[in-house]
């Protein structure tokens, strides 16, 4: 009887600690609001809060402005970045080409592109 009583103090304060491992880090680096704020959000909404208001406004003009099915080539974003992986996820299946139909240029500034057509 005592024995049970002994194991279920043991196992109970491991369940608390293993709890305490798993929450500490949410509110240590203050986590619980940003997760908070996904969770409010619509899908674009988090979809521009992940990727950044200027990219996804970017990806938005670039899905608006070109007819479908395009080939493109970003300036203004460098090849290795994440901006560009993320570019090249959402414009899918548009490909990205050495000879593309059309040039955007995401140098002019944070609201406004341009679009050439190369062909």
């Amino acid at each position: 009887m005592k024995k049970k009583i002994l194991v279920r103090a043991i196992l109970a304060v491991w369940i608390v600690i293993w709890a305490l491992f798993l929450i500490r880090p949410y509110f240590k680096k203050h986590l619980l609001g940003e997760y908070f704020t996904l969770l409010t959000l619509s899908a674009e909404g988090k979809r521009a809060h992940i990727m950044g208001e200027d990219l996804h406004r970017f990806i938005n003009f670039c899905e608006g402005s070109i007819p479908k099915p395009f080939t493109y080539k970003v300036v203004g974003i460098t090849g290795d970045s994440i901006e560009n992986r993320r570019a090249r996820y959402y414009l899918y299946p548009n490909m990205e080409d050495r000879d593309p139909g059309y040039k955007i240029f995401k140098t002019l500034d944070s609201e406004r592109y341009i679009l050439k057509k190369a062909r």
